[in-house]
């Protein structure tokens, strides 16, 4: 089942939380219920071990959604990752996550024109290749 392109989390107050970017095929630390981890893309086409690192992160989300959240990088396109087997699946993954109500966590930096709204975010249909231009470019 596929997340929203922009997913809420709430972090506790007094409570870890790590964002990491750019993972590339490295995993340093694993995430727990103890210190969530938001992946923020980029998993696949550098690191050496790319797909053993997508499907620990995959496994991870299986066995504990509340403490793994993955978004999708830049890297993670259909044509991109044809090589992998992983056409599809980043697809699923959202675009952003808005942490607290306060802090925006998005691969890849901010849009091209002003005025987007997490609205715009939520109502993106990332079910297709990154076109051209717009928000979703």
């Amino acid at each position: 089942m596929a997340l929203p392109s922009l997913v809420d989390v709430n972090k506790p107050d007094g409570k870890h939380f790590t964002v990491c970017g750019d993972v590339h095929g490295q995993l340093n630390g694993l995430p727990s219920e103890d210190n969530p981890y938001l992946f923020n893309g980029d998993f696949l086409v550098r690191g050496s071990f790319s797909v053993e690192v997508i499907l620990t992160l995959f496994a991870f989300k299986c066995m504990s959604p509340s403490a793994i959240h993955l978004s999708c990088g830049n890297h993670e396109s259909k044509s991109m990752n044809k090589i992998y087997g992983f056409e599809e699946v980043f697809c699923y993954l959202p675009l952003a996550h808005v942490i607290n109500e306060k802090v925006f966590v998005v691969h890849g930096g901010l849009f091209s024109t002003d005025g987007v709204k997490l609205s715009d975010i939520r109502a993106i249909d990332r079910f297709c290749e990154p076109p051209e231009e717009g928000i979703f470019c």
